[in-house]
This record gives structure tokens, sequence and C-alpha cells, in this order.
């Protein structure tokens, strides 16, 4: 059963007992949703705008975060998956270091896309919150929020993978890109809220 079909209550509990997943991976995509179900609800409480043409991206963006909840839990579990491999010759110790490495790198770049998919939310909801409904404007405030947090959020996850790369240069490589989206989702999420207290 995916996390996305749990009850909100189902998965709240699963989130706080003992089991490693769902966990902060799969609540930065839960995020995600969040954000972007608030800026379409604000989009549908604006009458005759050109933000409805961000209706069907954010619909997108909403069905893709759902799918990383469960996704960023999955690369958890291949890479103790991995960790769990026999050890016992030097073909075995070799086969078992290739996995965790394979698994680490999918670890990293399934929260990467997390991180990306809430710069793209960002991006809108600064539009939204521009021209939406000023009596919705707290709700792409939150809507902000949430999307600036699935973007951190996601940056942990690919440090804590990243960081135990062999690969030198894909490591950075990935955390390159997680400190450029960093800037321009701050930036985003600034804007957004000074945008939102303007027209509270």
């Amino acid at each position: 059963m995916s996390f996305s079909d749990y009850t909100l209550n189902e998965f709240v509990e699963e989130l706080a007992s003992k089991s490693s997943t769902p966990g902060g991976g799969s609540t930065a995509g839960l995020g995600g949703a969040l954000a972007s179900a608030l800026a379409l609800m604000v989009i549908r409480l604006t009458k005759d705008s050109e933000i409805d043409q961000f209706t069907a991206e954010l619909e997108e963006l909403k069905s893709e975060a759902l799918r990383l909840i469960d996704e960023d839990s999955e690369s958890f579990d291949k890479v103790m998956a991995a960790f769990r491999l026999p050890k016992e010759t030097e073909a075995e110790q070799e086969e078992r270091s290739k996995q965790i490495q394979e698994a680490l790198k999918g670890a990293s770049i399934t929260p990467l896309n997390t991180m990306k998919l809430g710069l793209k939310v960002l991006e809108i909801a600064k539009e939204v919150a521009t021209e939406g409904n000023p009596n919705a404007a707290s709700d792409i405030g939150v809507a902000g929020l949430m999307a600036l947090s699935t973007v951190k959020g996601g940056s942990y996850n690919v440090l804590i993978n990243a960081e135990s790369l062999k690969d030198e240069k894909v490591a950075k490589d990935l955390k390159d890109e997680a400190s450029e989206i960093i800037t321009k989702a701050e930036k985003l999420a600034a804007e957004i809220e000074e945008i939102v207290k303007s027209r509270i």
C-alpha cells in the first residue's frame, strides 16, 4: 500500500513509529503536495485571472509529490538492503560496496528531485500570491512556507547520502546543485512572504 493512500492519521502514526520509513524525505514530499494543493485552492478562489494557466502544472506537481513520498522511502530501503548483503568473501565485499554506493546515489537523487519540485511550486506560488484572491493571501503564504520546507527538507537527505559517496565528483555535483536550489528557493520564499504581508 502506497503511503499516499494512507489516511492522514495512519500516515502520522507511521511517521511517529520506530520504523525508519516514512521519514524526513517522505515528509518533504508531502510538503510539496500540500503546497501544490494550497496554491490550487487559491487559484480556484480567484475569478477571471491569468493564474488559471498554472492549474494543470500544479495538478502534475501534486501527483509527483505524492509519488516522491513513496520513492524516498523505497530509496532508503534499498540502502538498508545493500548494507545487509553478505560480506564474508572478498567478492561479496566488493559487490556489497558497489550496491551500497548505487543505492546511496539513488537516495541522493530522489530528494534532489523533491527539491526541484519544491522550487517549481515556489515559482508558481509567487505568481499566485501576486494575482490571487487577497482573501486567500494567508493560504498562499502557507503554501510558500511548505514549498520552502520541501526544498530544505529534501536538501538534508541529499547531503546525508551524498556525504557517503566515494565518487567525489558526483557527490560535489549533487551538493552544488542542492545549494543552488536552496539559494533560489529562499529568495522566492522571501518575496512571497513580502507579497503576502502586503496583501493581508
